[in-house]
């Protein structure tokens, strides 16, 4: 089994391959670390002189281990030339780590400018910063690649929050359909992603799991809170979205008519019927604002009076939306989206909504990076 980033050594100060000096430790999770480094082939004044590198311990590694690193390699770099994905410069190792060189972005991670409510003030920003993120996936998509682990802590970001790289394709793949279940992060993941307890677990469209991790980004960005820990029905959140047909309307009172719409043609259970990355990128564009105060009244007296129709769900839930965790210890510091567990419910006979299967149960990793996964994967943060 790989060592854990939690055991790796502080590599502040050391040199690899004779040119890149390591100076502070950027982030870690799963069996992965990154540090800031410095090229010491580059002139000081310029910006390739700044790498990040990724490193990951091949103590425990089996050859399963090394061909998804091989894999994560590849897969990066065929879809490296785009703007919005980060590009990776190097792959190499030594007789203990594997490393993998990339572009330093001093504007930090999605979470760090989400818990910063960056985009909760300024939805335009938001509306570039989410487009430029579609951009950087439908390119993905075009060339086989579906990332399988997209989250804000895999998503870095320029310094004024305007432009989004994505990175880590640790998980990535290049199957469309693929009965690999389990892989992700549980707060991002798709239903269809999880095992079933009852036997045989149908392949699932890993492009359209892709969407699915998209719009809990995008209520992310536009409410600095989560979603749901898990879509599972243990989860109580998870379990009102079910029951109510209207749950992002009723649920998010400033968000507008319109976003709302959006968000329901994204989480839509039956994966062939979710809307696309260049759809989602076209309605974005359009949308005429994400604030239900500056819709026009017989806008919300529509929404409003539809949503009467539908009615809310009977169960005993909680109020309003999960909210960010307090950091009462350190995992919990980590991943501030991380949504309270709460009561077990049963899952819900829902009218027009396909059967869909679900895992009984699985660890949730809340460390930042933390992943679903199972142990002859190689899960690098």
């Amino acid at each position: 089994m790989p060592l854990a980033a939690a055991s790796l050594p502080n590599f502040a100060g050391r040199t690899i391959k004779g040119h890149y000096i390591l100076t502070e430790k950027l982030g870690f999770g799963g069996w992965g670390v990154v540090y800031k480094a410095i090229d010491t082939r580059k002139l000081s004044d310029s910006p390739a002189r700044h790498r990040a590198i990724k490193i990951m311990a091949k103590a425990g590694l089996t050859l399963k281990h090394l061909k998804a690193f091989r894999r994560e390699v590849v897969l990066h770099v065929a879809v490296a030339s785009h703007p919005n994905i980060i590009t990776i410069h190097d792959a190499f190792a030594d007789d203990e780590y594997l490393y993998i060189v990339l572009d330093y972005c001093p504007g930090g991670d999605l979470l760090d400018h989400i818990v910063a409510n960056s985009y909760r003030s300024n939805h335009e920003l938001l509306r570039s910063a989410f487009v430029s993120l579609l951009d950087a996936v439908q390119y993905c998509h075009e060339h086989k690649i579906a990332h399988r682990d997209l989250k804000p802590q895999n998503v870095l970001v320029s310094e004024d929050g305007s432009k989004v790289f994505l990175a880590d394709f640790g998980l990535a793949t290049a199957e469309r359909m693929t009965e690999e279940h389990g892989w992700g992060t549980p707060t991002h993941m798709a239903p269809e992603c999880h095992k079933s307890p009852f036997g045989k677990t149908p392949r699932y469209d890993t492009h359209a799991a892709d969407v699915w991790a998209l719009g809990v980004i995008l209520m992310n960005m536009l409410t600095g809170r989560g979603l749901w820990t898990k879509t599972y029905r243990t989860d109580v959140f998870f379990m009102r979205f079910i029951h109510d047909p209207n749950y992002f309307y009723n649920t998010f009172p400033e968000l507008s008519m319109g976003v709302c719409d959006i968000l329901t043609r994204i989480f839509t259970l039956e994966p062939l019927e979710r809307i696309s990355v260049r759809k989602l990128r076209e309605a974005i564009l359009n949308l005429d604002t994400f604030l239900r105060s500056e819709e026009s009244e017989e806008a919300q007296e529509l929404m409003n009076t539809t949503s009467k129709k539908c009615g809310k769900s009977t169960l005993d839930m909680p109020d309003g939306a999960p909210g960010l965790s307090p950091a009462s210890s350190q995992d919990d510091a980590e991943s501030p989206l991380v949504t309270p567990e709460d009561t077990k419910v049963g899952m819900p006979k829902h009218a027009g909504v396909k059967k869909v299967e679900w895992k009984i149960a699985f660890r949730v990793q809340v460390l930042r990076g933390g992943h679903d996964h199972h142990e002859d994967k190689m899960d690098c943060d």
